[in-house]
């Protein structure tokens, strides 16, 4: 049975805000269930703002996540040792989890954006299980959405060229076919790094997949050039605007206390506002009918739009001089720093990053390639102790300062 940590045990799990984003930022990323690459996620997510992380291998312990800060929200599925997950790491996105889909391989949310409904997929392809089984699933989910935008966030384990990895096997012929018989689409781009890479070699397994409506509305997909700490590289995309309401907005408009006492005030001064710049424009008597005035002032000769523009101009006015201004809420902090966080680890995650980029771009000399990726994979290793020793030391330091006869002195 698919759950949500702190829910209750009903068909669906929904959270809602009055808010709701309209600018989601995504992580994409397989963390092989290691516990150090999970917290390198943690701190770039909240480096970037990061509102949703789609995962695959979270890092588990007895079945449940674990690593991942308990002010997120994470949906995925507890009875057995899950291998997909969604996480949402912003509160005012209104998601509702869709647990008859759901399962250890495969998590399936759905988000609210503006009345918008886009339905997100987190599912792990298992290499040694039929791939028709797989497709079952994704089926479902597109029969789910009825229409809907569609996101899946796929470890496929299968390789092709429609995703610019090197060749195409049997099983990425098969998934080849699957998407475009379902007019899915790839969001892969060629680039210079993979999303998978070992000793063994790299090749794009991981890939993402929307349908026709999110096609043009997915942004930004990139492969990031950043140490990960697994053997699967971060990618990482965004969902703009043009999901919703395509027509921008004006500005963030002031909202207004409205009280009986002051509509008339209102009223009589968005009459006089109004009346006096069409007479004095137009030179017309006033006539003592503004509805009249301003038909009279829509005609197919005049611009249209720039009469709404000055009538709203001059109901900005009135409200203001009518109205106390309400003044706006504070800003709800979405994304916290990582306080066992040190400048030692950003130090060394910025060499390796560097030993990283230079080992990629050496092509034409082996032994010196060979030579470069050694320094790699043991920068890489030395990153991850001491993201470790980071992480454990700080405990350690209170520990060590509450005496045992009073182990709450200190709290």
């Amino acid at each position: 049975m698919a759950t949500y940590r702190n829910t209750y045990n009903n068909t669906v799990t929904r959270n809602t805000q009055d808010n709701p984003h309209t600018y989601i930022k995504f992580f994409q990323f397989n963390l092989q269930h290691s516990k150090v690459a999970t917290d390198n996620l943690v701190k770039l997510t909240a480096e970037q703002g990061t509102d949703i992380l789609l995962l695959q291998k979270p890092y588990t312990i007895q079945n449940k996540i674990v690593g991942i800060p308990k002010r997120h929200k994470i949906f995925t599925h507890e009875v057995s040792r899950p291998r997909a997950a969604i996480v949402v790491t912003n509160n005012q996105i209104d998601t509702m989890l869709i647990k008859q889909l759901s399962d250890s391989d495969t998590t399936v949310l759905e988000v609210t954006m503006d009345n918008v409904k886009i339905v997100l997929g987190s599912t792990y392809l298992d290499i040694n299980q039929h791939l028709g089984d797989n497709l079952l699933k994704i089926d479902a989910i597109i029969q789910h959405a009825r229409g809907e935008g569609i996101i899946l966030a796929m470890d496929n384990n299968s390789r092709s060229t429609i995703w610019h990895d090197k060749q195409t096997n049997a099983t990425g012929r098969i998934l080849e076919e699957f998407l475009t018989s379902n007019q899915l689409h790839t969001l892969n781009e060629d680039s210079d790094n993979t999303t998978f890479s070992n000793t063994r070699g790299s090749s794009n397994i991981d890939i993402t997949i929307v349908n026709i409506q999110l096609l043009r509305t997915v942004n930004e997909w990139e492969i990031l050039d950043q140490a990960s700490c697994s053997d699967h590289n971060i990618i990482r995309y965004t969902i703009g605007q043009a999901c919703g309401d395509n027509s921008a907005p004006r500005t963030q408009e002031p909202r207004y206390i409205v009280q009986r006492r002051n509509i008339n005030k209102f009223q009589s001064k968005l009459v006089r506002l109004a009346t006096a710049r069409i007479c004095t424009k137009h030179k017309q008597e006033d006539t003592g009918d503004l509805g009249s005035t301003l038909a009279n002032q829509v005609t197919p000769q005049s611009d249209i739009e720039k009469t709404i523009d000055e009538f709203y101009e001059d109901l900005t006015t009135a409200c203001n001089e009518s109205f106390r201004i309400q003044l706006a809420p504070k800003k709800v902090k979405t994304n916290r720093s990582v306080p066992w966080w040190t400048d030692e680890p950003t130090i060394m995650r910025k060499i390796l990053n560097a030993l990283r980029r230079r080992y990629q771009r050496t092509t034409n000399n082996e032994n010196l390639r060979t030579h470069r990726k050694a320094q790699y994979l043991e920068g890489k290793a030395s990153y991850a102790s001491t993201i470790k020793n980071e992480k454990f030391n700080p405990w350690k330091a209170f520990c060590n300062l509450t005496p045992a006869n009073k182990p709450w002195n200190e709290v």
